[in-house]
Order: structure tokens, then sequence, then C-alpha cells
């Protein structure tokens, strides 16, 4: 019967409509027939239950907690038939639904403990990695003496492995002081195109080295934005970054921006490897790596998450387009400033 349930559970969640609520008054027709109590169907509701909150992201919660109470409602459609069935069916699911809000107010304290744990240890960790960053820096510059361009090309790989532990220590905290809703943001006029101009250079050293052509194109009277500059300069980074990683030599990277009503609209566009269709819809998720992304670079998951963290926090969205094989583009938008005069 647990395994039954917890299948029509499992359906109902993820596909909705009415054929699963249609299982569900069956399996309480066939309970009845098989002398099965109200609380035995309870009990084997909230159990698949927990397994499944066990299983999913927290943010699905609530979504699945409505869910599966429509279809414990349908399961016990058939006791309601009965006086005494409709009672217990209220006082079980009264008990029940306060046991449920007990667990997860003690799992949201428990996550609550856990993302705080690991802002303490990451923030921790910035301080080592700063001065092993200052250390080796300090060495390549020969404040220790010549050395030899064996040891100058070895230190150069360590500067470049602790400076990505640096950006991944970095985008950790960014993540939990966004997640938290406490992100400072200093908002003021920001010239549009001048961000487009200090992206373009912070990358065409990387884009020489990696044979790939990167252009800017910008419509005239483009509006400023009200933004955080340093803010908005992390997600033009981390979109022109990935866009290096995963376009071949020769390939084209094309930055551009125009206006749109109220908001001003900007593009990183790529003729590189493309993303599948079924990765499309994760692409924003926390931690998330597609397979081709696990196999070539290491990292978190969390650049893109965050671009679209900052972007909503701006009052703006972010999407993708891609077609593998041909490229990818993302595009997202910032309010323009004139638009608050």
């Amino acid at each position: 019967m647990q395994d039954q349930y917890k299948t029509i559970l499992l359906h109902y969640i993820a596909e909705g409509g009415e054929p699963g609520l249609e299982l569900a008054y069956e399996f309480g027709r066939q309970a009845i027939e098989h002398g099965i109590s109200i609380l035995q169907i309870v009990d084997a509701h909230y159990n698949a239950l927990s397994d499944v909150l066990a299983s999913t992201d927290t943010a699905q919660d609530v979504i699945i907690t409505q869910r599966a109470g429509h279809l414990l409602k349908e399961a016990l459609g058939p006791f309601e038939m009965t006086q005494r069935g409709y009672r217990e069916t209220i006082d079980l699911l009264r008990n029940q639904n306060l046991k449920l809000a007990g667990l997860l107010e003690e799992r949201s304290k428990l996550l609550q403990q856990r993302e705080d744990f690991m802002l303490v240890v990451t923030h921790d960790l910035k301080t080592p990695i700063t001065a092993a960053d200052r250390c080796l820096a300090l060495m390549l510059d020969g404040d220790f003496g010549p050395m030899s361009p064996e040891q100058i090309d070895l230190l150069s790989t360590m500067k470049d492995s602790n400076q990505r532990m640096f950006t991944m220590v970095k985008n950790l905290l960014d993540v939990y002081r966004y997640d938290q809703s406490t992100p400072i943001l200093c908002l003021k006029e920001v010239d549009s195109g001048s961000l487009m101009v200090s992206a373009i250079k912070a990358f065409t050293l990387a884009a020489r080295t990696g044979n790939v052509e990167l252009h800017m194109a910008v419509t005239e009277d483009l509006h400023s934005v009200l933004a955080d500059e340093g803010a908005v300069q992390h997600v033009l980074t981390n979109l022109i970054d990935n866009a290096i990683k995963f376009t071949p030599k020769g390939g084209v990277i094309t930055l551009s921006a125009r206006n749109s009503n109220s908001h001003v609209i900007f593009e990183v566009r790529d003729t590189g490897s493309g993303i599948s269709q079924e990765d499309l819809p994760k692409l924003f998720q926390r931690f998330f790596q597609s397979a081709t992304g696990r196999k070539q670079y290491t990292g978190t998951g969390l650049g893109l998450y965050l671009c679209q963290q900052i972007t909503r926090a701006h009052g703006g969205e972010i999407r993708c387009e891609s077609q593998p094989g041909v490229g990818t583009t993302f595009i997202f938008s910032l309010v323009a400033y004139n638009n608050q005069q």
C-alpha cells in the first residue's frame, strides 16, 4: 500500500491533472473494500510525502505540499460517504497538518544553520587565499630574487588556480547575501556604453589567446541604467567568460545593447557549442552544471544563478536562447535611468 500510494503521489506532483486525482480516488475506494482505515491511508500519505520532501529542493516544498494535500483529499473522498469517516478525516487532517508544519519549520531551521555555517567557513577562507595570492604576486614580480622560466611558469599556474578558488569563494558569499535578500546595492546612473567597454577590455587578452573575435555593438542614444556598477560588471564578466570558454577557435562573441521601453536590453551572443534543450530550463539553478561544462571546466555551478539574482535585484530579468552546434545568446534587462526621472 505504501509503495502504491507513493507512486500515485510522485505521478501527481510531476504531472498534475485529473488522471492523478482519479487514481487517488480509486485507491481510496479499494482501501474501503479491503478494510483499510483512514488512519492507515493518512499514515501512508505522510510517509510518502516525507520521502519526497527529503529528496527535493526546499524551494519546491510549498508546491509539493499543496499538490499532496489535493491528492490526499481525493484519496479520502470515498470515506466521506459516512459521517464517521468525515469526522475522522477532519480530525486527522488537522492533527497531521500541525505535525507537517512542525517538520517543515524544523527542516527550515536546519537548512538555515547549514547556510550560516557555510557563510562562516567561506568567509574565513578568503583570508588565507588572499595572502597566498599576494605572496605569489611578489614572487612573480621578482621581489625574492630572479627565477628560471620553469619556476615562473609554475608560479603563474599556481596563481591562476588560486584566483579561481578566490572567485568560487566570493561567489558563495555573494549567493548567500542575495538568497537572504540582503544585497547591498549602490544604485546610481551608470553609462551603459561604459559598462560594455570595460567588460570588453577585461577580456581582450583572453579572447586573443583563445583566437576568438570579441565585438561590441551599441545602438544610438543608448540609455543609461539605474544600477550598481560592480554588480552589473559581475554579470557581464560571467557571461563573457563563459562565452570564451565554450567558443572554439575562430568563433565570434558579440556584446550588444539596445533600448526597450523602460529598460535597456543587453545581449552576449557567441558561436560556440550551444546548450541542449534539456539543460536550458536548469541553467539558472543553484549548483547546476551541464554535462559539457563539468567535463571541460571545474566550478561551483553558481555563476549563472548569481547572475539571475543580481539581475532580479535590479528589477530586471535574464534568459538564455541556444541551439546546439550554432551558438548561445544570454539576454538580460536593466531599468533605464531616465525611466526613474
